[in-house]
């Protein structure tokens, strides 16, 4: 049964400050420190993200940039031919453009060949079974599973993903939690009871159940699933948003503020990039006035630090990379956690009472609705959704209210 929190009577969209104490954490040193690059597409990431590589590879960590975008341009941004698996760039410095075809096959083949086989059974065509195989987002997972294995292996310091333009970012950063809701409800198969059940019941059912090859699978990428989004809501990770100062496209950088936080994803800082110095001439000078109107907008706004860099005369290449690092970080280490902040707690109230607080600034009262639906909270901000396991500690409790107040949304459980 699915209950709505939100109603018009308990929904509060308050102008005070929030005065609680956040809960900061820090990344280990032990463990590689991971920075995503996103942003609207045109705005300059892939070049943000290169030349925050080479500073942070200059430094002496090694660093390993991974491109996820379908339309890799991190070789010419390097002058370098990168290819699937890490290629060396310079000293400390590797990097790689993911082949999702061939990412898909390795991770995903068997238990797709599953699937079409289970899809014709039920007389679907050849060519649409295929299709249907590939749950949504799977081409992204295969993306983050690299991750994942860089990750453990510990060979990189930092590694570093310049991610496609922000809308396929957030449908990437989703995937961890879309698939395994797939997982809990389409594979809920135990390894056992397949093997007694199956000689019997598949004659019966004429239905193809799965081998146990193909469990094996699903349990081996449920997991890895698991820990990614763990690694990618940890204090290890954060996202970076690179944007110019116009109008359209701080409002897209917005939405992906908000929807970050949503789905606990930390960002730490933001890159202003394309900014027009002073001396751009009489001809900018309208331009000029308006970006410094934009400016002052987007400090306001954002309650992250924030990183300019000016428009330059001439395209940034190979060697200019290291310039544009040093002019955007100066002399602190990128590596550094600009801010940190938890985009999701668990408080303690007064009373016996829990309440969840979720961060979603830039959100409208009217976009927000809230359901509970057994263990799962569903979380709805205009076209995004999210669905949150609840902790055991909220699980067991029935919520009270939900509230709106300072860009937070907070839920209460008794």
């Amino acid at each position: 049964m699915i209950k709505n929190l939100l109603k018009k009577d308990n929904l509060e969209n308050l102008n005070a400050q929030n005065e609680e104490q956040e809960l900061q954490e820090l990344p280990r040193a032990d463990l590689p420190r991971i920075i995503l690059f996103t942003g609207k597409g045109g705005v300059g990431k892939t070049t943000v993200a290169a030349a925050t590589a080479i500073k942070t590879s200059d430094l002496g960590k090694k660093t390993l940039i991974i491109s996820t975008d379908p339309a890799h341009s991190l070789s010419d941004s390097f002058s370098v031919e990168l290819k699937a698996r890490p290629t060396k760039i310079k000293e400390n410095l590797e990097g790689m453009e993911v082949n999702v075809e061939y990412e898909l096959e390795k991770h995903w083949e068997t238990i797709k060949d599953y699937l079409t086989i289970f899809f014709k059974s039920q007389g679907i065509d050849d060519v649409v079974a295929e299709e249907l195989a590939i749950f949504p987002g799977f081409d992204e997972l295969a993306s983050l599973l690299h991750l994942l294995d860089f990750y453990q292996k510990k060979k990189y310091e930092v590694i570093i993903l310049d991610c496609a333009p922000t809308g396929e970012t957030l449908r990437l950063l989703s995937v961890p939690e879309i698939a395994k809701w797939y997982m809990n409800r389409f594979f809920g198969i135990e390894k056992k009871l397949l093997k007694i059940v199956k000689p019997i019941a598949e004659p019966l059912i004429d239905l193809p159940l799965p081998s146990e090859e193909v469990i094996d699978k699903i349990q081996d990428l449920y997991t890895k699933i698991g820990v990614l989004k763990e690694i990618l809501e940890s204090p290890q990770t954060t996202v970076r948003l690179v944007m110019n100062p116009e109008k359209m496209v701080i409002r897209e950088s917005e939405r992906a503020f908000t929807y970050l936080n949503l789905f606990g994803y930390r960002v730490d800082c933001i890159i202003i990039n394309k900014v027009l110095p002073e001396n751009a001439g009489a001809y900018f000078r309208k331009w000029i006035e308006i970006q410094k109107e934009y400016l002052r907008d987007i400090d306001e706004r954002f309650p992250v630090p924030k990183f300019q860099l000016t428009f330059k005369s001439e395209e940034v290449v190979g060697e200019k990379l290291k310039d544009i690092a040093n002019e955007i970080y100066r002399d602190k280490d990128p590596s550094e956690v600009f801010t940190i902040s938890k985009p999701m707690r668990i408080e303690k109230d007064g009373d016996e009472s829990l309440s969840l607080v979720i961060k979603a600034p830039f959100v409208d009262k009217s976009q927000l609705k809230v359901l509970k639906r057994g263990e799962e909270l569903i979380v709805i901000a205009g076209q995004w959704k999210r669905i949150l396991y609840l902790p055991q500690s909220l699980a067991m409790r029935e919520p009270a209210s939900a509230k709106f107040m300072s860009g937070e949304l907070r839920i209460r459980f008794r």
